[in-house]
């Protein structure tokens, strides 16, 4: 392009994608300064705009370097190129963001402390020695800090700490690791912490109320740490004691409790971690990881009782570097700082009066928290990683679409585990995790998760998208907002919700025209045909129409829901009717549940009961058939207890053969499969080596049915909540691969009801855009 500026080109860039909030602008201004171009970078309400002017050569140079010289956090969805006549600027600035309405600039997640930052707390002379909200452009909170968009200090909770120079200095500094760093801070200028006891007296401030707390901890205390997102729960990890009365406090009897390692090295000594996990632990992200303990770790059994997995995190902050820092314990127990079935504390205030008879201590600091997101966990597998809880440092980091969304949908999920999920124009972005709504506490936070992402995203959804299931609170919101809006709504069937979720991950949303298929397992979901679903082979059609191909034989709810929080009632229905002849008494379900109830029920066991096709009610029936667990304390718990033995089995195991499908009909035969259990039991065969036959014969079946069912077929989505059972998701993929057929499961969602509400933007977005609706076809496999 030449003119009267000679051999002068400029060229404006719009970029979209991960690009505020994570040293993008400090990136773009050390390469242009490298390169000797004359421009500006600055974000905007899509993203950041970058105009660079110099010679032909040197402008090719920055667009051809510019991917490769972002810091570690951004991430370009698209960059598109315009030529623009030259003005002879003269230097490379970082303008000033324009004041504009947001249009697709991204949300940025919080990240984990970064080396370099954990470096400088290390580091003995160091301005920012032992500071615990040390963070640079790399590392720090991001959406648990900004209000809204763009991303400049101005807009985030840290506005009201006004900067000290030498942090105004590397503010301004581009060859400063914090230049622009928009929650840049130190000793003289940042957050201030301190220590209080449960009756609010203070006890003790910065370096001093650390220590107080690793004494307390040392103790056998309860701390409560107010952390990136909200307010956590802390104990010494090593000793049964503090444990159990963390447990008795928090009211959560039996589920797991997260663990916080000081670092690398212990988290190797307490669980086995591959490459990968260690990899997962160290990332951005910083997830807790679930991996199978060592025998000889220095952790409580009461961690987690009666399972193998131990989920472990490093510190995410420089705060938890210092907690741990010169303890003598080198691990605490770290969960969510709530009582069970409610959301995270936010605030001091809120914290010190709903944790007051949970925490014996209180360690507090002056930096508010924009919203609460609670930790992430992902399950550490041979392959992919599975993420179990998306939240922290994944959320709300935008998922794709296979279509443009016509208008701004509102999706607010199922009643276990629950997010919400915005979809606008291409991309949807999915909450952090809300969790159970059991409480009326925990449905208020499904509203302001909800509702705070529409007022982030700026946008009011003109679609509303639920579970189809009437009675989920979920869907009772769905419903107000949408009447109060006089807005769309749109009921989504549960399971072509989880279909969806995963074939849109996959890019694999069928077109209109053409279909693709779906084996969804999880616990139960309510079917299009009025019964409780969970075992399903589904055809989903580009139109939104979708069959039911095969499916999990029916197992009785003896006692109704009674039988969901108790399956040792599925195992002994089952056990009765279908072979009366079997010992049952000299099975391990006999030494936990008294003669007398079992009896009671086995004579009830004929009579009409509801019934659940789940695989999740199959996995926990078999888990009380073999005694692991008769009663759920939490969700899955007795189906985790026989994955866990499971593991402890032969690596490999061989169907049983005696378990076979009906040549007449396209049905998994689930109750067979229970039988099968108890006999093997009987016959001697450990409890280890059933818990892994049972996976594998599972896995087997499900493979044939599916190429009977479709012969032609090639590729199989995997959803729902039991594709977290890592043996179970590698037994499918391996019976699926060795009849040529390729498994796609989730990977970037949650399989289970974590990842529901983007599914069912998933569909609302295609049913504005092809106008159609969810539509069941009532049918049976053809052969």
């Amino acid at each position: 392009m030449q003119d009267e500026f000679g051999s002068l080109i400029r060229r404006r860039l719009h970029c979209r994608g991960v690009v505020q909030g994570v040293g993008f602008r400090p990136a773009v201004y050390r390469l242009g300064g490298a390169l000797g171009l004359a421009g500006f970078v600055r974000n905007d309400a899509d993203g950041a705009t970058i105009e660079v002017e110099g010679t032909a050569d040197d402008v090719a140079r920055f667009e051809a370097r510019l991917p490769a010289s972002l810091p570690p956090l951004a991430r370009l969805a698209q960059v598109e190129s315009t030529s623009l006549p030259p003005t002879a600027d003269r230097g490379f600035v970082v303008a000033a963001t324009r004041g504009e309405r947001r249009g697709q600039a991204m949300v940025p997640a919080d990240a984990a402390l970064c080396r370099r930052c954990r470096a400088e707390v290390e580091t003995a002379g160091d301005r920012r020695f032992r500071y615990p909200f040390t963070n640079c452009t790399d590392c720090g909170p991001r959406f648990t800090l900004v209000r809204s968009l763009p991303y400049d200090r101005a807009r985030t909770t840290m506005a009201c700490f006004g900067l000290c120079p030498e942090c105004a200095r590397e503010y301004a500094d581009p060859r400063s690791r914090r230049f622009h760093a928009e929650a840049i801070c130190c000793p003289r200028c940042g957050p201030r912490l301190w220590v209080c006891g449960a009756d609010g007296q203070r006890l003790a401030d910065g370096a001093d109320a650390l220590a107080t707390v690793r004494r307390f901890l040392s103790q056998g205390a309860i701390v409560a740490v107010k952390g990136l997102g909200g307010f956590q729960l802390a104990c010494r990890a090593d000793t049964a004691a503090p444990v159990l009365t963390l447990r008795q406090r928090k009211r959560r009897p039996r589920k797991p409790l997260a663990v916080m390692a000081r670092d690398l090295g212990v988290a190797h000594r307490l669980v086995q971690l591959s490459a990968r996990d260690a990899d997962l632990l160290q990332s951005t992200a910083g997830p807790i990881v679930l991996a199978p303990r060592h025998r000889d770790a220095p952790l409580a059994a009461e961690v987690a009782p009666g399972i193998d997995d131990v989920g472990v995190m490093l510190p995410t902050t420089a705060l938890h570097v210092e907690l741990l820092r010169d303890a003598p314990f080198p691990a605490v127990v770290l969960t969510s700082g709530n009582r069970s079935d409610e959301p995270i504390c936010l605030g001091n205030r809120e914290a010190m009066a709903r944790l007051a008879d949970i925490a014996d201590a209180f360690l507090l600091h002056d930096r508010d928290i924009a919203r609460r997101v609670d930790d992430s966990v992902v399950r550490a597998t041979a392959g992919t990683p599975v993420l179990v809880r998306r939240s922290r440092g994944y959320a709300p980091d935008a998922l794709p679409l296979p279509v443009r969304a016509p208008t701004p949908i509102l999706a607010v999920g199922g009643h276990l585990q629950t997010t919400a999920c915005v979809a606008v124009g291409g991309q949807a972005f999915l909450s952090q995790h809300v969790g159970d709504l059991d409480t009326e506490k925990a449905r208020a936070f499904l509203r302001e998760v909800a509702l705070q992402l529409e007022a982030f995203l700026e946008v009011e959804a003109a679609t509303l998208a639920a579970d189809a299931h009437p009675d989920y609170p979920s869907t009772w919101l769905a419903q107000e907002l949408a009447t109060a809006r006089g807005a769309r709504l749109l009921p989504v069937p549960h399971h072509l919700a989880h279909a969806a979720a995963v074939l849109a991950e996959h890019d694999a949303f069928p077109a209109a025209g053409s279909d693709a298929l779906a084996l969804v397992l999880d616990g139960t979901g309510f079917g299009p045909d009025g019964t409780a679903w969970g075992c399903e082979l589904l055809r989903v059609h580009g139109d939104l129409r979708f069959a039911r191909l095969a499916f999990g034989e029916a197992l009785p709810l003896v006692g109704g829901e009674a039988a969901v929080r108790e399956p040792w009632r599925i195992a002994q229905a089952v056990l009765a009717v279908a072979n009366p002849r079997l010992d049952l008494d000299a099975l391990p379900l006999a030494h936990t549940v008294e003669r007398r109830r079992r009896t009671a029920l086995a004579a009830l066991a004929r009579s009409a009961w509801p019934e659940a096709h789940g695989a999740g009610r199959l996995f926990e029936a078999a888990g009380a058939v073999l005694g692991l667990c008769v009663r759920n304390e939490y969700e899955g718990e007795a189906a985790a207890c026989l994955e866990a033995a499971a593991a402890r089995g032969p690596d490999r195991a061989t169907p049983w053969p005696e378990v076979v499908l009906d040549p007449d009909r396209a049905v998994l035969p689930q109750r067979a499969l229970l039988v099968a259990a108890a006999r093997r039991l009987l016959a001697g065969e450990t409890t280890e080596h059933v818990a892994r036959g049972l996976h594998v014969t599972f896995a087997e079946l499900w493979a044939a049915l599916i190429c009977r069912c479709v012969p032609s077929a090639t590729t199989v989505a995997l959803g729902g909540g039991c594709l977290v059972n890592r043996l179970l998701r590698a037994d499918l993929e391996r019976s699926l691969a060795a009849r040529g057929l390729r498994a796609c499961a989730a990977t970037d969602i949650s399989p289970g009801d974590g990842g529901l509400a983007y599914g069912q933007a998933v569909v609302a977005a295609v049913a504005g855009e092809r106008g159609c609706r969810p539509s069941f076809i009532p049918s049976s496999c053809p052969y």
